[in-house]
């Protein structure tokens, strides 16, 4: 229980995510228009979360280079997770 606020700040930001992916593909369904940053960063702050809720004595600034390393590794999941967001909201910009 000692890490108890990073881990709301973890449920919360999985919370803000999963609403923006959610407004974007309803978007993409109903208009047939999605925003690209909401596309690309939606998924970005899951994963954050995700990290924050899993490990939550790393919230903060990182101090160490191993720890600059770990974040570093979880901001490219979080993007790469977002790229394949995007590609499946919308293949054929990619097919350009």
């Amino acid at each position: 229980m000692r890490h108890w606020k990073a881990r709301v700040l973890g449920l919360i930001l999985i919370l803000i995510s999963a609403f923006i992916i959610h407004i974007n593909w309803h978007q993409l369904g109903s208009d047939g228009q999605y925003s690209i940053k909401m596309a690309a960063f939606g998924p970005v702050i899951g994963v954050g979360g995700l990290f924050l809720l899993r490990f939550p004595s790393m919230a903060g600034k990182p101090t160490t280079t191993r720890d600059k390393i770990i974040v570093a590794v979880v901001l490219g999941i979080g993007m790469l997770a977002g790229l394949i967001n995007w590609y499946l909201m919308d293949p054929h910009f990619f097919g350009r």
